[in-house]
């Protein structure tokens, strides 16, 4: 390979990593305007233009430096290639078409086990999160073209509900799973225009205990078989505590004469420093918070990947 095909294949390489990247930047929609996160983007993509365009004198300096460069690019590219195919295998499953009634199914067997799990831990499912977000299918069946993409954003749901239990919140107060975008509708049609992956979104609130919420974030951005991404969060404590135990004066120390017939070994101690130390109130393992967390999970088109 020569000096321009080299440095021409990591910057391509180096677009990939930067447009996997991307993904996750341009998730955060809930907190930043479209046009805001394309501009971002469209700079990064300019600044990899300009490297692909400059002009590398043939030297051996540049071209062990470029060598080096497609080793790393390289290295990122498989391992991100690698992570990318474990998520769509797990997003396929076994590759056999699920019916409507299959998903109905699906769901009531989930919520059931929800149910369960709760009461195991001890913690209690409000009347929004009793059916994962998905009550209106519990009677009437979705069509069956998007039943793919409705069992795979019930099963990324129930994930992180599970989560939220076995973290230990007390309640899981909110599970909302949101209409499906138009990219599922251009996968469904077998459309030329339709995405390798997509997003599904949904929404989890739930209560939880100073310890807890690390505890649900961990689990959630490492697992191993849903691509999470967590798009926004927001936090409300239940307790407004003070920060410091109310000022007390310092008493006044007792007016009483020595002894001095007494042996040293007789006289009273030393009365102890009559000042106090204010003790810092906030931070107590059980006050609680309402927590929020909007996610997308990533849907592999099969079409477009296999």
């Amino acid at each position: 390979m020569n000096i321009s095909e080299n440095k021409r294949v990591v910057a391509l390489s180096a677009v990939f990593a930067i447009a996997f990247g991307g993904l996750c930047y341009l998730s955060y929609d809930q907190m930043q305007s479209y046009s805001q996160s394309t501009k971002k983007l469209t700079e990064i993509n300019n600044r990899f233009e300009d490297y692909a365009n400059a002009e590398v004198p043939p030297t051996k300096k540049n071209r062990d430096a470029l060598k080096a460069a497609y080793a790393q690019v390289n290295q990122v590219d498989k391992e991100l290639q690698n992570e990318l195919s474990h998520y769509a295998a797990y997003c396929y499953g076994d590759g056999k078409a699920l019916s409507a009634q299959d998903f109905q199914t699906e769901l009531k067997t989930d919520v059931a086990g929800l149910q369960k799990l709760a009461e195991e831990k001890g913690a209690k499912i409000g009347p929004l999160a009793a059916d994962i977000g998905l009550s209106a299918f519990r009677t009437s069946a979705p069509p069956e073209a998007v039943v793919p993409y409705r069992t795979f954003q019930l099963r990324a749901a129930n994930r992180v509900a599970q989560d939220v239990l076995n973290a230990g919140a007390p309640l899981l107060d909110k599970i909302y799973c949101a209409p499906l975008p138009e990219a599922a509708e251009e996968a469904t049609k077998g459309s030329r225009k339709a995405v390798p992956y997509f997003p599904l979104r949904f929404e989890v609130a739930f209560e939880a205990k100073r310890g807890v919420l690390p505890q649900v974030i961990n689990s959630i951005v490492s697992d191993k078989d849903f691509l999470l991404i967590i798009t926004g969060m927001a936090i409300k404590g239940n307790e407004s505590l003070p920060s410091v135990e109310p000022y007390q004066a310092p008493a006044a120390a007792a007016a009483v004469g020595d002894d001095v017939g007494a042996a040293a070994a007789d006289k009273p101690a030393a009365a102890a420093d009559a000042h106090q130390i204010a003790k810092r109130l906030t931070g107590d393992p059980n006050e609680t918070a309402r927590v929020h967390l909007d996610l997308q999970v990533l849907y592999f088109n099969p079409a477009k990947n296999k």
